[in-house]
């Protein structure tokens, strides 16, 4: 049986987090040559170099980007289990949850979710990060947040997936847009501007299809965030394409209009990710029931049917 030093393994967590021996011993209360000590104690236990440094800190090895997801789970159930909250009681429990989400995530999905949490958890905090598609993975593994909710397929067999509904586009435009109707021909489309939304916010591209048909469309601009396309196309003539979800809003909020695009989009499916746990989580759990539960508009094929999904 391997003699585990938990002191140790907080150390190891911490240098994972942290980058930093100094900030790691002033975390602990110790001091950095204490902190050295364990961490040679730590490479010869695991037989590995586990930190090199880097110009941004301690890097960690392969070995050590392994370890950490478990080592971390497994003091965040010792600690819950000593403190008496081994189980999660919505009711009573002043957690913290982490979702990550895109900005149109949190204008017409956080509302729904955080009036759920007000009824049932009515102490517990939300805390919502910008999604990073990809950095949400290694978010995941790393306990940095607890769900994530977008769009583009994560494939990862230590991911589970919960589809939550389907999602189509629309055209958005100013609502006395001169030229557009609510059916424009493509070329029509392609003689007017558009505004852009950057990949990276986590919704398809209209370019995508575009280019695969052969066309290209004239950009204006490009933006980080859907959330500004209303007020930037009410006060121009530009185009910009928008999921169908969000789209009453941003009609209800701005003087804008929608339009049936003149070429398909594929329609994509909404999905929550969260982390196959080697541990029960009973508050991820809970969480993820939660926000499935809130969110899920129809029956959709999820990737968790099975015996492989369990846990």
């Amino acid at each position: 049986m391997v003699d585990v030093d938990l002191n140790l393994m907080r150390t190891f967590v911490l240098l994972y987090e942290t980058r930093s021996v100094t900030k790691t011993a002033e975390a602990l209360f110790i001091t950095q040559p204490s902190v050295s000590h364990a961490l040679r104690r730590l490479r010869r236990q695991f037989a590995d170099e586990l930190f090199a440094r880097s110009p941004d800190g301690l890097a960690p090895t392969e070995i050590a980007e392994r370890m950490y997801p478990r080592l971390q789970q497994a003091l965040e159930v010792i600690d819950e289990t000593v403190s008496g909250a081994g189980r999660f009681d919505p009711a009573t429990s002043v957690r913290t949850f982490r979702i990550c989400a895109t900005d149109l995530g949190e204008i017409s999905l956080l509302p729904p979710i955080l009036a759920r949490l007000e009824e049932q958890a009515p102490r517990c905090t939300v805390e919502v990060t910008p999604l990073d598609m990809a950095a949400a993975p290694q978010q995941l593994r790393q306990g940095r947040t607890d769900a994530v909710i977008c769009t583009p397929r994560i494939d990862a067999s230590d991911l589970r997936r919960d589809g939550l509904f389907q999602e189509r586009y629309v055209g958005l435009i100013a609502r006395d847009h001169p030229r557009i109707g609510e059916r424009p021909t493509l070329d029509e489309y392609l003689r007017e501007r558009h505004i852009v939304v950057d990949p990276a916010a986590g919704h398809v591209d209209a370019d995508q299809e575009l280019t695969r048909l052969g066309h290209r469309r004239e950009v204006a601009a490009r933006v980080p965030h859907f959330a500004v396309l209303p007020e930037l196309l009410a006060r121009t003539r530009y185009l910009s394409a928008v999921p169908s979800g969000v789209a009453g809003l941003f009609t209800r909020s701005s003087r804008v209009r929608t339009f049936e695009l003149p070429f398909e989009i594929p329609t994509v499916e909404v999905a929550l990710y969260t982390y196959r746990r080697a541990i029960p989580a009973p508050g991820t759990d809970w969480l993820r029931d939660l926000v499935r539960d809130t969110l899920r508009r129809e029956p959709s094929t999820s990737d968790t049917e099975g015996p492989a999904a369990q846990g």
